[in-house]
């Protein structure tokens, strides 16, 4: 690049904000997978039909977890803009 300052595209100036703690959306992503581990089992035991135990507890039960692992992030983030 040249010597002169990096702008961005409409030329507004960027400050840096306060750090943003990924950590805690980490280990709620972590939180959620040893969930599904130690949890598929006793779903998929739910159903005596084996394609329907198949479905619910390898595709449906890991986006229900997903779901709540990412709006518990979504939680940490707005606490976190508030403050």
């Amino acid at each position: 690049m040249s010597d002169e300052e990096s702008t961005t595209i409409l030329g507004r100036k960027e400050t840096s904000g306060k750090k943003y703690p990924m950590f805690a959306e980490r280990l709620a992503l972590l939180a959620g997978i040893v969930i599904f581990i130690f949890t598929f089992n006793d779903v998929f035991q739910q159903f005596d039909n084996i394609l329907l135990s198949s479905l619910v507890a390898f595709i449906i039960y890991p986006f229900v977890i997903l779901f709540t692992t990412e709006m518990i992030g979504r939680t940490i983030q707005r606490v976190h803009n508030d403050a």
